[in-house]
């Protein structure tokens, strides 16, 4: 009987490892083949600060921040707080009444190669965290020879995520580590269902691509905003970016 139940332990832990294995190869030709469906985005920023009833000298920000490619046509989707001061600058204000102005001089798409592509806001959600970006076609004459490589396939929408599911996020280094390519593993601790569908996911960055063991898109990490503030990270549904980039499109 003891004989039986050890030959079948090493059985089961046999097979947990060869799955462990067998997970590690598909997310390392994920990181392989879509390395960079992630990339950096610059952004130059003129912020305005009104408290008190009495207004500030202009500040001139650059801010980097890691953003998802999700077309082919170059359009990003990132966290509208890893580029906007706002918030950041709200709370360490005292005054009840200040206000800031945030306006963009510049935004880049930073490719691995090192071309800078001049881009565009199309969306600014504050609600959701979210900022779409496109590349701009009036200041960029070579964009045609530019190839963007978007994020791969998303998952089937009947099979999302459970709790305790292996995932991992790709990201990129910043610039003194040569905008090296990453991978963060990370497990599903929560899946929060109403009133807006999220993935609570451990080790993620805001704005990268969250993938499963099988390699398919999960979504994108944001900052659960509450009050107009960020709070906890969380990973917004695929589907949910796509619908709302199809919304912006529309607009256009």
């Amino acid at each position: 009987m003891k004989l039986t139940v050890v030959i079948a332990s090493i059985f089961l832990l046999s097979s947990i490892l060869s799955d462990a294995k067998k997970t590690d190869i598909v997310w390392r030709k994920l990181l392989k083949e879509n390395a960079n469906c992630v990339t950096w985005v610059s952004v130059t920023a003129k912020v305005e600060i009104s408290a008190g009833g009495r207004s500030m000298e202009p500040l001139e920000q650059k801010l980097e921040a890691l953003g998802t490619i999700i077309d082919e046509d170059g359009l990003t989707v990132l966290s509208l707080n890893r580029v906007d001061p706002t918030a950041n600058i709200l709370s360490r204000l005292r005054s009840p009444g200040a206000s800031v102005n945030v306006n963009y001089t510049e935004v880049f798409i930073l490719m691995q190669d090192g071309t800078e592509v001049p881009a565009k806001f199309l969306l600014k959600d504050t609600d959701l965290d979210l900022a779409y970006v496109l590349p701009d076609k009036n200041n960029n004459s070579d964009l045609k020879n530019i190839v963007f490589s978007k994020v791969p396939e998303m998952v089937d929408e009947k099979k999302q995520p459970l709790i305790l599911d292996e995932v991992v996020s790709i990201g990129k280094l910043k610039q003194t580590l040569y905008r090296q390519s990453t991978l963060r593993k990370g497990s599903v601790n929560a899946v929060i269902q109403k009133p807006r569908q999220y993935f609570v996911i451990e080790n993620t960055i805001p704005g990268t691509p969250v993938f499963d063991r099988y390699g398919k898109w999960l979504g994108v990490v944001v900052y659960k905003m509450v009050g107009s503030r960020p709070s906890e990270i969380v990973t917004l549904p695929a589907l949910d970016i796509l619908e709302i980039a199809e919304q912006v499109r529309t607009r256009q």
